[in-house]
C-alpha cells in the first residue's frame, strides 16, 4: 500500500497564486478597458475638432457672403436713393408745382373745351395784381332748410347789384331727429345773384371761394360757417380790369 504525500502548504500557495493570476487579469482587463475608452474617446475628440473647425469655417463663409450681400445692397440703396433725388429734382423742375400746376392744368382744360388760344392769351396777359382794394367786410345770412319755415335770408353788396343766399341739408341731432338749422359738415348750395346777369351757382363744402364782376370792380368772397344757422361771408372789392 501506497501512502501519497500531502503538503497543506502546497494547495495554499497555490490558492494565492490563483488569487494573484485572477487578479493580475483583472487589472490588466481593467487597464485594457480604461485605456481603450481613452483611446476611443480621444478619436472621438479630434473627430469633434475636425467637425467644429469645418463647421466654424462654413458659418465665416456664410458671413463672409451675407456681409459682401450687406454691402452690395447698401450700394445699390445708395445709388438708387441718388437716382430717386435726381429723378425728383428733374420732376420738379420739368413739372410745375402749386398754383402754377393749377393754371397749367386750367389752360390745357380751357383748351380741351374749344376755347380761342388767343382770347385765352389775352384773358391771361390782361390779368394783373388786384389794385386799390377796400378794406375787408364781413355779413352773415341764414342758410335755409328743408326743415326751416322762417323767411328766405340773404346779404346784398355793391349797392344792391350783387345778393347772395343759399340752401343746406338740415342737421340732426343725437337721436336722430332732423332740426331747422343746417349742417354745416355738408356741402351747401350758394347762389349769387349779379343784376341784369343770370345768377351764380356754386356747391360744396364750406368754406367756398366765388369772385363777381360788377362793371370795374371785382367782389371777391370767402363764404364759411358762421353762428349755428348761419353763414359769414367776408369780402372786398378791388379795381377790375
Amino acid at each position: 500500500m501506497n501512502l501519497s504525500y500531502y503538503n497543506p502548504s502546497d494547495r495554499y500557495r497555490r490558492r494565492n497564486m490563483q488569487r494573484i493570476a485572477w487578479a493580475v487579469r483583472t487589472l490588466a482587463m481593467l487597464f485594457f478597458t480604461v485605456g481603450f475608452g481613452f483611446w476611443i474617446g480621444h478619436l472621438y475628440n479630434q473627430q469633434k475638432v475636425v467637425t467644429l473647425q469645418a463647421e466654424r469655417d462654413l458659418l465665416m463663409q456664410q458671413r463672409d457672403a451675407v456681409q459682401e450681400d450687406i454691402t452690395r445692397i447698401r450700394a445699390e440703396a445708395q445709388t438708387a436713393n441718388a437716382m430717386l433725388a435726381q429723378a425728383r429734382q428733374n420732376y420738379e423742375e420739368t413739372i410745375p408745382a402749386g398754383p402754377m400746376r393749377d393754371i397749367m392744368a386750367l389752360v390745357k382744360k380751357q383748351l380741351e373745351e374749344g376755347m380761342d388760344p388767343q382770347r385765352l392769351m389775352m384773358a391771361v396777359q390782361s390779368a394783373r395784381p388786384p389794385r386799390n382794394c377796400t378794406e375787408i367786410e364781413t355779413r352773415r345770412f341764414m342758410v335755409s332748410t328743408p326743415a326751416y319755415e322762417g323767411p328766405d335770408s340773404k346779404i346784398t353788396v355793391a349797392e344792391g347789384k350783387i345778393s347772395i343766399s343759399g340752401k343746406g341739408f338740415s342737421a340732426k341731432n343725437d337721436k336722430g331727429e332732423v332740426e331747422a338749422w343746417y349742417d354745416p359738415l355738408r356741402a351747401v348750395n350758394l347762389v349769387f345773384s349779379v343784376e341784369g346777369s343770370a345768377a351764380q351757382k356754386i356747391d360744396g363744402v364750406m368754406p367756398l371761394h366765388h369772385s363777381v364782376v360788377v362793371e370795374d370792380k371785382e367782389y371777391r368772397f370767402t363764404v364759411s360757417q358762421g353762428a349755428q344757422s348761419f353763414a359769414k361771408v367776408t369780402f372786398d372789392s378791388c379795381d377790375y380790369p
